[in-house]
């Protein structure tokens, strides 16, 4: 069916497409934001600090301790020993804090060569 209003007019067609709903427009992603520079007071000469000249080569990787569990539980049992013989009072967590602190000190300490006679 074709409607005609005017001799000039186009004439309007009904479709099926016409009665679906508009289809929908892609989302448009947000535009970067600017970062926004802020301008900083120059510093006093004598407060600055100096920087670091040379990076370090490679990045520094946490360092295991030379003990294992084991070690820290032997010397923790061998602690509470020592504190009930002697009828002080304390807990199971305290000894093993104790026989961490013990070995990294331990650890810590450079190792003596033996002489050769």
């Amino acid at each position: 069916m074709v409607k005609k209003n005017d001799t000039n007019s186009k004439s309007v067609v009904p479709t099926a497409a016409a009665s679906s709903p508009a289809p929908a427009k892609r989302a448009v992603k947000p535009a970067a934001k600017a970062k926004k520079t802020v301008a900083k007071a120059p510093k006093a000469t004598a407060s600055v600090k100096a920087k670091r000249t040379t990076k370090p080569k490679t990045p520094t990787a946490p360092i295991a301790p030379a003990y294992s569990r084991e070690d820290v539980a032997l010397r923790a049992y061998f602690i509470s020993e020592k504190r009930r013989s002697d009828g002080i009072h304390g807990d199971e967590h305290q000894d093993w804090i104790e026989a961490e602190r013990q070995l990294l000190a331990e650890s810590a300490k450079p190792v003596k060569k033996a002489k050769r006679a």
